[in-house]
Protein backbone atom coordinates (compact mmCIF):
# COMPACT_ATOMS: atom_id res chain seq x y z
CA UNK A 1 0.00 0.00 0.00
CA UNK A 2 0.90 3.52 -0.66
CA UNK A 3 2.33 5.60 2.58
CA UNK A 4 -0.07 8.18 4.11
CA UNK A 5 0.23 11.52 2.68
CA UNK A 6 -0.66 14.61 5.27
CA UNK A 7 -2.64 17.52 2.97
CA UNK A 8 -2.69 20.87 5.75
CA UNK A 9 -4.97 23.29 4.30
CA UNK A 10 -4.97 26.49 6.24
CA UNK A 11 -8.52 27.99 6.01
CA UNK A 12 -9.85 31.68 6.88
CA UNK A 13 -12.40 33.29 5.36
CA UNK A 14 -12.78 31.52 2.24
CA UNK A 15 -16.04 30.24 1.96
CA UNK A 16 -16.12 31.15 -2.25
CA UNK A 17 -12.99 29.08 -3.24
CA UNK A 18 -13.14 26.80 -0.12
CA UNK A 19 -14.89 23.56 -1.95
CA UNK A 20 -13.18 23.86 -5.07
CA UNK A 21 -9.96 23.56 -3.04
CA UNK A 22 -11.24 20.40 -0.99
CA UNK A 23 -12.79 18.58 -4.11
CA UNK A 24 -9.62 18.68 -6.11
CA UNK A 25 -7.76 17.07 -3.19
CA UNK A 26 -10.64 14.36 -2.50
CA UNK A 27 -10.48 13.86 -6.05
CA UNK A 28 -6.92 13.25 -6.11
CA UNK A 29 -5.89 9.57 -7.89
CA UNK A 30 -3.53 9.05 -4.91
CA UNK A 31 -5.84 7.82 -2.72
CA UNK A 32 -3.95 7.20 1.00
CA UNK A 33 -4.25 10.84 2.10
CA UNK A 34 -5.31 12.46 5.46
CA UNK A 35 -6.19 15.89 4.90
CA UNK A 36 -6.39 18.96 8.04
CA UNK A 37 -8.35 21.66 7.87
CA UNK A 38 -6.82 24.53 10.15
CA UNK A 39 -10.11 26.83 10.74
CA UNK A 40 -8.00 30.31 11.58
CA UNK A 41 -10.89 32.07 13.27
CA UNK A 42 -12.86 32.53 10.29
CA UNK A 43 -15.24 35.21 10.59
CA UNK A 44 -17.78 33.72 7.42
CA UNK A 45 -19.33 30.27 6.99
CA UNK A 46 -15.64 28.27 6.15
CA UNK A 47 -15.70 27.32 9.18
CA UNK A 48 -18.76 25.26 8.70
CA UNK A 49 -17.90 24.13 5.35
CA UNK A 50 -14.69 22.30 7.09
CA UNK A 51 -17.12 20.52 9.68
CA UNK A 52 -19.45 19.60 6.82
CA UNK A 53 -16.23 18.00 4.88
CA UNK A 54 -15.18 15.77 8.14
CA UNK A 55 -19.06 14.63 8.20
CA UNK A 56 -19.19 13.99 4.56
CA UNK A 57 -15.87 12.25 4.13
CA UNK A 58 -13.52 10.09 5.84
CA UNK A 59 -9.95 11.04 6.59
CA UNK A 60 -10.51 14.64 7.59
CA UNK A 61 -9.31 16.20 10.53
CA UNK A 62 -10.76 19.81 11.39
CA UNK A 63 -9.30 22.55 13.98
CA UNK A 64 -11.29 25.37 14.57
CA UNK A 65 -9.09 28.33 16.38
CA UNK A 66 -8.13 31.51 16.53
CA UNK A 67 -7.07 34.18 14.57
CA UNK A 68 -3.30 33.85 14.14
CA UNK A 69 -2.57 34.10 10.60
CA UNK A 70 -1.46 31.92 8.50
CA UNK A 71 2.38 30.79 9.65
CA UNK A 72 0.42 29.98 12.74
CA UNK A 73 -2.66 27.99 11.29
CA UNK A 74 -0.02 25.93 9.59
CA UNK A 75 2.02 25.09 12.02
CA UNK A 76 -0.58 23.68 13.89
CA UNK A 77 -1.59 21.34 11.33
CA UNK A 78 2.04 20.43 11.24
CA UNK A 79 1.56 19.44 14.42
CA UNK A 80 -1.13 16.82 13.21
CA UNK A 81 0.75 15.26 10.59
CA UNK A 82 1.35 11.71 10.34
CA UNK A 83 2.06 10.56 6.76
CA UNK A 84 5.19 9.95 5.40
CA UNK A 85 5.11 12.87 3.05
CA UNK A 86 3.04 16.06 4.03
CA UNK A 87 1.93 19.46 1.26
CA UNK A 88 0.23 22.53 1.59
CA UNK A 89 -2.09 24.04 -0.38
CA UNK A 90 -3.91 27.27 0.35
CA UNK A 91 -7.53 27.25 0.63
CA UNK A 92 -8.48 29.74 -1.81
CA UNK A 93 -6.13 27.49 -4.40
CA UNK A 94 -6.61 24.23 -5.85
CA UNK A 95 -4.86 21.00 -7.38
CA UNK A 96 -5.08 18.61 -10.24
CA UNK A 97 -5.80 15.76 -9.71
CA UNK A 98 -2.98 13.56 -10.54
CA UNK A 99 -1.04 15.95 -8.29
CA UNK A 100 -0.19 14.03 -5.16
CA UNK A 101 0.63 11.38 -7.11
CA UNK A 102 3.07 12.46 -9.29
CA UNK A 103 4.69 14.16 -6.87
CA UNK A 104 4.76 11.19 -4.25
CA UNK A 105 6.05 9.23 -7.97
CA UNK A 106 8.46 11.60 -8.36
CA UNK A 107 9.95 11.57 -4.65
CA UNK A 108 10.55 8.25 -4.85
CA UNK A 109 12.37 8.18 -8.47
CA UNK A 110 14.93 10.58 -6.84
CA UNK A 111 15.33 9.71 -3.45
CA UNK A 112 14.34 13.07 -3.01
CA UNK A 113 13.58 15.33 0.44
CA UNK A 114 11.01 17.69 -1.64
CA UNK A 115 9.03 17.12 -5.13
CA UNK A 116 8.20 20.14 -6.81
CA UNK A 117 5.98 21.01 -9.82
CA UNK A 118 5.56 23.79 -11.91
CA UNK A 119 1.97 25.77 -11.42
CA UNK A 120 0.20 28.34 -12.97
CA UNK A 121 -1.92 31.30 -12.13
CA UNK A 122 -5.69 31.24 -12.56
CA UNK A 123 -7.73 34.89 -12.45
CA UNK A 124 -11.65 34.73 -11.32
CA UNK A 125 -12.36 35.55 -14.99
CA UNK A 126 -11.33 31.97 -16.07
CA UNK A 127 -7.87 33.42 -17.55
CA UNK A 128 -4.97 30.92 -17.10
CA UNK A 129 -0.81 32.36 -17.52
CA UNK A 130 1.47 29.20 -17.11
CA UNK A 131 4.99 30.30 -15.66
CA UNK A 132 8.08 28.71 -15.05
CA UNK A 133 10.04 26.54 -17.68
CA UNK A 134 6.63 27.37 -20.29
CA UNK A 135 9.06 26.37 -23.09
CA UNK A 136 9.74 22.97 -21.91
CA UNK A 137 7.65 19.78 -21.90
CA UNK A 138 5.51 18.62 -19.13
CA UNK A 139 7.80 15.76 -19.21
CA UNK A 140 10.56 17.87 -18.29
CA UNK A 141 12.09 17.06 -14.54
CA UNK A 142 15.20 18.35 -13.07
CA UNK A 143 17.09 17.54 -9.81
CA UNK A 144 19.94 19.12 -7.29
CA UNK A 145 21.09 19.35 -3.90
CA UNK A 146 18.67 21.80 -1.69
CA UNK A 147 21.32 24.44 -1.03
CA UNK A 148 22.48 24.69 -4.73
CA UNK A 149 18.21 25.62 -5.68
CA UNK A 150 18.29 28.30 -2.71
CA UNK A 151 20.99 30.45 -5.26
CA UNK A 152 18.63 30.57 -8.34
CA UNK A 153 15.50 31.23 -6.24
CA UNK A 154 16.99 34.20 -4.73
CA UNK A 155 18.03 35.08 -8.35
CA UNK A 156 14.66 34.78 -9.56
CA UNK A 157 15.73 32.14 -11.83
CA UNK A 158 14.60 29.22 -10.10
CA UNK A 159 12.24 26.84 -11.10
CA UNK A 160 11.49 26.20 -7.74
CA UNK A 161 8.90 28.45 -6.09
CA UNK A 162 10.15 30.23 -2.99
CA UNK A 163 7.30 28.82 -1.39
CA UNK A 164 5.33 26.02 0.53
CA UNK A 165 3.23 25.43 -1.89
CA UNK A 166 3.57 23.62 -5.38
CA UNK A 167 5.67 20.95 -3.27
CA UNK A 168 5.64 17.72 -1.19
CA UNK A 169 7.95 17.59 2.11
CA UNK A 170 9.41 13.78 3.37
CA UNK A 171 8.33 14.34 7.11
CA UNK A 172 11.20 12.35 8.74
CA UNK A 173 14.02 15.21 7.10
CA UNK A 174 11.17 17.80 7.93
CA UNK A 175 12.05 18.06 12.09
CA UNK A 176 11.46 20.68 13.35
CA UNK A 177 9.99 22.67 10.42
CA UNK A 178 8.24 25.52 10.99
CA UNK A 179 7.14 29.08 9.58
CA UNK A 180 8.35 32.59 11.88
CA UNK A 181 4.83 33.67 12.87
CA UNK A 182 5.70 37.70 12.34
CA UNK A 183 6.40 38.01 8.97
CA UNK A 184 4.89 38.68 5.32
CA UNK A 185 7.53 35.72 3.10
CA UNK A 186 7.32 33.50 6.02
CA UNK A 187 6.99 30.61 4.02
CA UNK A 188 10.52 31.76 2.06
CA UNK A 189 11.96 31.80 5.45
CA UNK A 190 10.70 28.15 6.38
CA UNK A 191 11.45 26.50 3.18
CA UNK A 192 14.84 27.84 3.06
CA UNK A 193 15.70 25.89 6.26
CA UNK A 194 14.04 22.97 4.65
CA UNK A 195 15.66 23.11 1.14
CA UNK A 196 18.98 23.44 3.35
CA UNK A 197 18.65 20.16 4.95
CA UNK A 198 17.11 18.43 1.66
CA UNK A 199 20.02 16.35 0.02
CA UNK A 200 18.10 15.89 -3.12
CA UNK A 201 14.94 18.43 -4.35
CA UNK A 202 13.21 17.13 -7.49
CA UNK A 203 11.13 18.78 -10.39
CA UNK A 204 8.95 17.90 -12.96
CA UNK A 205 7.80 20.56 -15.82
CA UNK A 206 3.50 19.63 -15.13
CA UNK A 207 1.60 22.55 -13.66
CA UNK A 208 -0.63 21.05 -11.43
CA UNK A 209 -1.02 23.44 -8.39
CA UNK A 210 -3.64 26.32 -9.49
CA UNK A 211 -2.80 29.65 -7.72
CA UNK A 212 -6.14 31.60 -7.77
CA UNK A 213 -4.84 35.69 -8.39
CA UNK A 214 -6.72 38.49 -6.30
CA UNK A 215 -6.07 41.98 -5.31
CA UNK A 216 -6.12 41.03 -1.52
CA UNK A 217 -2.21 39.53 -0.80
CA UNK A 218 0.51 42.02 0.36
CA UNK A 219 2.27 41.76 -3.03
CA UNK A 220 -1.08 43.50 -4.97
CA UNK A 221 -2.29 45.61 -2.18
CA UNK A 222 -0.98 48.92 -0.81
CA UNK A 223 -1.20 48.00 2.85
CA UNK A 224 1.17 49.97 4.27
CA UNK A 225 2.05 47.75 7.23
CA UNK A 226 2.08 44.85 5.47
CA UNK A 227 4.10 46.04 2.67
CA UNK A 228 7.03 47.02 5.40
CA UNK A 229 6.51 43.56 6.75
CA UNK A 230 7.51 41.87 3.50
CA UNK A 231 10.67 44.38 3.66
CA UNK A 232 11.27 43.18 7.32
CA UNK A 233 11.22 39.33 5.86
CA UNK A 234 13.37 40.26 2.92
CA UNK A 235 16.35 41.33 5.50
CA UNK A 236 15.60 37.80 7.35
CA UNK A 237 15.94 36.24 4.33
CA UNK A 238 19.12 37.86 3.46
CA UNK A 239 20.37 37.11 7.19
CA UNK A 240 19.48 33.21 6.86
CA UNK A 241 21.21 33.09 3.11
CA UNK A 242 24.45 34.30 4.15
CA UNK A 243 24.27 32.32 7.46
CA UNK A 244 23.51 29.07 5.74
CA UNK A 245 26.35 29.80 3.17
CA UNK A 246 28.76 32.63 2.21
CA UNK A 247 28.21 31.59 -1.70
CA UNK A 248 24.81 32.75 -1.32
CA UNK A 249 25.29 36.81 -0.39
CA UNK A 250 24.84 37.69 -3.81
CA UNK A 251 21.90 36.24 -5.00
CA UNK A 252 20.46 37.49 -1.13
CA UNK A 253 21.59 41.02 -2.11
CA UNK A 254 19.89 40.54 -5.13
CA UNK A 255 16.70 39.35 -3.50
CA UNK A 256 16.87 42.06 -1.32
CA UNK A 257 16.74 44.74 -4.22
CA UNK A 258 13.87 43.30 -5.88
CA UNK A 259 11.96 42.88 -2.52
CA UNK A 260 13.12 47.04 -1.73
CA UNK A 261 12.30 48.15 -5.15
CA UNK A 262 8.82 46.94 -5.13
CA UNK A 263 8.39 48.61 -1.82
CA UNK A 264 9.35 51.65 -2.74
CA UNK A 265 7.09 52.00 -5.54
CA UNK A 266 4.24 50.93 -3.33
CA UNK A 267 4.92 53.12 -0.73
CA UNK A 268 6.48 56.37 -2.88
CA UNK A 269 3.27 57.90 -1.94
CA UNK A 270 2.42 57.08 0.85
CA UNK A 271 1.50 60.09 3.54
CA UNK A 272 3.55 58.93 7.03
CA UNK A 273 5.86 56.48 5.75
CA UNK A 274 9.14 58.57 6.16
CA UNK A 275 10.70 55.78 8.24
CA UNK A 276 9.67 53.30 5.80
CA UNK A 277 10.99 54.88 2.84
CA UNK A 278 14.32 56.04 4.21
CA UNK A 279 14.92 51.90 5.24
CA UNK A 280 13.96 51.26 1.69
CA UNK A 281 16.47 53.55 0.55
CA UNK A 282 19.17 52.45 3.42
CA UNK A 283 18.29 48.97 1.68
CA UNK A 284 18.71 49.76 -1.87
CA UNK A 285 22.24 51.77 -0.90
CA UNK A 286 23.49 48.88 0.54
CA UNK A 287 23.53 45.81 -1.45
CA UNK A 288 23.14 48.06 -4.75
CA UNK A 289 26.43 47.42 -5.67
CA UNK A 290 26.77 43.92 -4.63
CA UNK A 291 23.72 43.52 -7.61
CA UNK A 292 25.59 45.81 -9.78
CA UNK A 293 29.43 43.63 -9.76
CA UNK A 294 26.70 40.05 -10.01
CA UNK A 295 26.76 38.58 -13.40
CA UNK A 296 23.90 36.57 -12.31
CA UNK A 297 21.78 39.86 -11.97
CA UNK A 298 18.46 40.01 -14.29
CA UNK A 299 18.96 42.92 -16.29
CA UNK A 300 15.68 44.45 -14.66
CA UNK A 301 17.35 44.82 -11.17
CA UNK A 302 20.56 45.68 -12.09
CA UNK A 303 19.31 48.65 -14.46
CA UNK A 304 17.54 50.02 -11.28
CA UNK A 305 20.44 49.31 -9.09
CA UNK A 306 22.31 51.59 -11.67
CA UNK A 307 19.71 54.33 -12.37
CA UNK A 308 19.39 54.39 -8.53
CA UNK A 309 22.99 55.94 -8.66
CA UNK A 310 21.23 58.83 -10.02
CA UNK A 311 19.06 59.43 -7.18
CA UNK A 312 15.81 57.92 -6.14
CA UNK A 313 13.68 60.75 -7.58
CA UNK A 314 15.14 59.41 -11.01
CA UNK A 315 14.60 55.18 -9.85
CA UNK A 316 11.08 56.40 -8.77
CA UNK A 317 10.36 58.19 -11.82
CA UNK A 318 12.10 55.85 -14.61
CA UNK A 319 10.45 52.23 -12.74
CA UNK A 320 6.98 53.85 -12.72
CA UNK A 321 7.39 54.96 -16.56
CA UNK A 322 8.30 51.50 -17.50
CA UNK A 323 5.22 49.90 -15.21
CA UNK A 324 3.20 51.44 -17.69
Amino acid sequence: MNPLISVIIPVYNVEKYLEKCLDSVINQTYKNIEIILVDDGSTDNSGAVCDEYKEKYKGITVIHKKNEGVAKARNTGKEYVRGEYFCFIDSDDFITENYIQVLFDLAEKYGADIACCGYKYIWPDGKEKRTICADKPDSYEYSDKGINIIGGMLHGKSMFLPSCCCKIFRTSTAGDFAFPEFLIGEDFLASMDYYAKAEKVAYINMPMYCYLQNDDSAMHSVNPEKIYNMILSGDCIYDKSVKLSPSLKKAASHYVIEINMLGLMKLWSCENCNDKINHIKANIKKHRFAVIFDTKASFRVWASCVVSLLGFNALYKIRNATLK
